[in-house]
This record gives structure tokens, C-alpha cells and sequence, in this order.
């Protein structure tokens, strides 16, 4: 079988060198292989680790920022939760006969300029925001105080979403007091 031309031109190559010459060529050649081989796979592979290295941190930084949330996230679902379960059904609570108790019950029921619901929105299908606005005249900050903390602390789910105090220009001991309040309660599928 006859080499092609090439191949022939390689073997009369190297049939001429003398040995050590062969040596240094095959040492050349490893050395050739082998710096081929560290920059094509090792030398990437390294790098690839010292960059993974360097994530590791930043990574388990945001996993316990994750983990943060996850646990914010569940406290607040079982707050909302908590919340929903106090919401009375539809039409058994109304925020106005509320108003006009607490008032009652806190001696302030003669002060009352009025006390005017608003359009109700729902939200989510899931339960209905109700808002009422209430306007007292003449009161002093220690009746309507009492009155307002009774609000949020009662047995339904009241918020007070936007309070306005203004003193009376013949009495600075009295306020003129304005606020909306919000009553939920559940919606009916």
C-alpha cells in the first residue's frame, strides 16, 4: 500500500533526524498536547469554579433574604387570615348603629354633626369595604380619644383611613373632628 503524499513527506522527515532530534520533537509534541488540553479544559474549568466560588455567598445571601420573606410573608397571610375570620357576613354588622353606641357608650353622641356612609367597594369578590364618614363638633381631645381607640379595638374590624382635627376658633379647648372610617365584612358568593 502506498502512502499518500503527505504522509510520505512525514516519514522522510523524520527518518532524517537524528534521534535526540526525535526526542526533543516528541517533547515538543506532549508539551504542545498538553498546553492545548489545559487551556481548551482545565484552565476553563478552573475559572468556572473560582466563579462559583465567589457566588456561593451572594447566593446564600439571598437565600436567607428568601427565607426573610417567606417568613414575613406567612406572618402577614395569618394576620390577613385572622383578620377574615373576625369579618362578620353580609349584613349582620352595620358600621352606622356602631358608630352611634360607641358614641353613646363614650358620652359624645350630642356631638355628632353626622354620620354619612359611602359607596361601598368589594375587593376580590372576597369581602366588601364599607366606608362611613363621621363628623364631630365641639369635643375635647380626651372624649374623642377614647372614642377612636374603641373603634380599633372593637369587636369587628374597624379602620380609621383619614382623621382632620381642627380647634374652634371661640374655644381652643374644643375640636371640630372628621374622620372616615372602614367596616368589612364577607361577601356572599
Amino acid at each position: 500500500m502506498e502512502k499518500s503524499g503527505l504522509l510520505s513527506r512525514i516519514d522522510q522527515f523524520l527518518i532524517r533526524l537524528s534521534t535526540r532530534e526525535k526526542w526533543m520533537l516528541g517533547g515538543g509534541g506532549l508539551v504542545a498536547l498538553f498546553l492545548i488540553l489545559y487551556f481548551m479544559m482545565v484552565d476553563p474549568t478552573l475559572e468556572r469554579m473560582a466563579q462559583l466560588d465567589r457566588l456561593i455567598p451572594r447566593k446564600e445571601q439571598d437565600l436567607s433574604e428568601l427565607l426573610k420573606l417567606k417568613q414575613e410573608y406567612q406572618s402577614i397571610s395569618d394576620e390577613i387570615e385572622a383578620i377574615e375570620k373576625r369579618l362578620p357576613a353580609e349584613g349582620i354588622f352595620s358600621p352606622l348603629s356602631f358608630l352611634e353606641e360607641n358614641a353613646a357608650k363614650n358620652r359624645i353622641k350630642n356631638n355628632i354633626a353626622f354620620i354619612r356612609p359611602l359607596t361601598s367597594q368589594a375587593h376580590k369578590s372576597r369581602y366588601r369595604e364599607m366606608p362611613v364618614e363621621v363628623k364631630f363638633e365641639k369635643v375635647t381631645l380626651s372624649q374623642i380619644i377614647p372614642f377612636l381607640s374603641a373603634l380599633e379595638n372593637g369587636p369587628h374590624p374597624l379602620r380609621i383611613k383619614r382623621i382632620s382635627m381642627k380647634t374652634q376658633f371661640s374655644n381652643a379647648d374644643l375640636l371640630d373632628v372628621t374622620f372616615l372610617v372602614l367596616s368589612y365584612e364577607k361577601v356572599s358568593p
